[in-house]
């Protein structure tokens, strides 16, 4: 009996590196997290591959808007293994239409997000919010065309700018995720730490919102939340929307995909 292929999916972000391995057929394989600043994180990556797929052949799909990171991960792969079959995912493998001047400038990591998102609600305008190092807030026509997006400072550049721009402003981290929603983040704030939250917070969701409603044209559409800060901000966007942790890493696996794989199905 022949042995399943393994499809390895890796986006590599500015901050982390995220995988997903499937085996065969298998559907929603688990996905997985590294940070960046983690001194071994390729070796982590590595094993935990060679863990999962045992003896089986790997083939490994790579979406990087980290180029660093993504030349660093290839030659460990190379070192472990002499030829190790790699396909770094670029504009050209992306099955997507754009209405852009400069299609090829697109983040891989953008055209990923919107391509499964129009893919999972077809004839519908999308908006995806990837909420990570940077947030971007992307839209596609309900024929499945990238019509752009607007990017704006991730949460954690915003609580690091302000601490490093400043000479009395303590460095925090952002809230975690809260079911209370702007309960948790009061206006006016009456300390300095609450302040810093509930600006950031609040004025990103509100910027969020204001966005989403000026990429929208009135009819059908589905607006998505995904990226690592997703979760944090959901409870605090007022417009309806779903929250998808892994767009990116399901797009990179899929058999649509051209060019990557092509015995993967």
């Amino acid at each position: 009996m022949k042995q399943p292929r393994v499809c390895v999916a890796v986006d590599l972000g500015n901050t982390a590196a995220k995988w997903a391995i499937r085996v065969g057929d298998a559907n929603a394989p688990a996905l997985q997290r590294v940070p960046l600043r983690t001194a071994d994180w390729p070796q982590q990556l590595i094993r935990s591959v060679q863990q999962q797929a045992g003896d089986a052949a790997a083939y490994w799909r790579i979406a990087a808007v980290n180029t660093p990171a993504r030349q660093r991960l290839v030659e460990h792969l190379v070192a472990d293994r002499s030829q190790p079959d790699v396909t770094v995912i670029t504009r050209a493998h992306v099955p997507m239409a754009t209405c852009l001047p400069q299609p090829e400038r697109i983040g891989i990591d953008r055209l990923l997000a919107i391509w499964q998102a129009s893919r999972s609600y077809p004839a519908q305008r999308i908006v995806v919010v990837d909420a990570g190092s940077a947030i971007t807030i992307d839209c596609a026509s309900e024929a499945g065309e990238f019509l752009g997006g607007v990017i704006l400072p991730g949460l954690m550049l915003q609580f690091d700018s302000l601490a490093r721009g400043t000479d009395a402003l303590p460095a925090i981290e952002p809230p975690e995720a809260s079911s209370d929603g702007a309960g948790a983040l009061p206006v006016p704030a009456t300390d300095t730490v609450t302040a810093i939250r509930s600006g950031i917070m609040l004025g990103t969701a509100a910027a969020i919102d204001r966005l989403i409603a000026r990429s929208l044209d009135g009819g059908s559409h589905q607006v998505i939340l995904t990226g690592g800060d997703a979760r944090r901000l959901s409870s605090l966007v007022t417009h309806p929307h779903v929250v998808l942790d892994r767009l990116v890493i399901d797009a990179i696996l899929a058999a649509e995909i051209k060019g990557a794989g092509a015995n993967y199905r």
